[in-house]
């Protein structure tokens, strides 16, 4: 299913205005926490806010931020305490180098959840602000959990192996975090499951020295879940606009995009602007 383009809240100039400079209207929190309730933990698993087209970076960057304090506690996305992160192809292959980051190519594919390659809490929520989108692709592609989990019933004893922890690669290169992070591919809690998972981060994760290999077992549950994901009938895809911010239930969609293709001109390529969100009552506000 395409959404070609979707908006669940459109802010006002004013509200855009105040977001930068201080903090988000009593309604607009309302509002935004309401789709949180709504939408984001219960429905689709996605919301889409209209903010605005005609922000400068450092501006964008403001918004993105205020924006994501409202859902909860913004977490840091690298070692050095990245706040927002500039997503972008940087011409990396995520493939052929352990530093490289899927967010710093142009493949699609590759579907995944964000953070779970980070020692400690994984991110709750994301949030993917369009800067600029590209010329052709990039769009979001989404599957749900329950669907995967679903269609994965189908392989005998494969769940109870993905609830098994595995080793994912950190993709840390500069020796202050550990080579691999160990969590289960599914985690169940109350109503359902939540996922982890990146195939290449596991593959690699299990390749570092001292780490024991993936069994048969492991290998045959891992193929499951690329069987489940390659079915594009689970697919939901929705393109993001200049001025869009989307907001993503990390734990329950597995995510990705389509490859894409760029301006030739440096500064009308692709950019998205991402945050990391604890909404835990302890860590966050939701």
């Amino acid at each position: 299913m395409t959404i070609s383009h979707v908006t669940d809240l459109e802010l006002t100039v004013a509200h855009v205005r105040q977001a930068m400079s201080s903090a988000p209207a009593a309604e607009v929190v309302t509002a935004i926490r309401a789709l949180v309730a709504g939408e984001l933990t219960t429905g689709r698993g996605f919301v889409v806010i209209r903010c605005s087209e005609d922000l400068t970076l450092n501006g964008a960057k403001r918004l993105v931020l205020s924006l994501s304090h409202v859902l909860g506690a913004v977490m840091p996305q690298d070692y050095h305490g990245e706040q927002i992160r500039e997503v972008r192809d940087r011409g990396a292959d995520i493939t052929i180098s352990r530093s490289a980051r899927y967010s710093d190519t142009r493949f699609g594919g590759h579907l995944h959840t964000d953070g779970m390659h980070r020692p400690g809490h994984i991110p709750d929520f994301f949030t993917l602000f369009c800067y600029r989108a590209a010329v052709r692709g990039g769009d979001s592609v989404f599957v749900h959990v329950d669907d995967i989990v679903d269609r994965l019933r189908a392989y005998d004893g494969v769940i109870d192996v993905l609830q098994q922890e595995f080793h994912f690669d950190s993709r840390d290169t500069s020796g202050i975090g550990p080579r691999t992070v160990r969590r289960p591919v599914l985690e169940p809690v109350q109503g359902g499951m939540r996922i982890n998972y990146i195939r290449e981060y596991i593959q690699s994760g299990h390749a570092e020295p001292g780490v024991p290999p993936l069994t048969s077992d492991q290998l045959r549950a891992l193929d499951a879940v690329d069987a489940v994901l390659a079915d594009t009938t689970l697919h939901r895809h929705a393109r993001l606009h200049r001025g869009d911010l989307m907001v993503i239930d990390n734990r329950r969609l597995v995510h990705g995009r389509t490859d894409f293709v760029d301006s030739e001109e440096p500064d009308r390529r692709r950019l998205l602007l991402r945050t990391w969100i604890d909404a835990r009552p302890t860590g966050g506000r939701v």
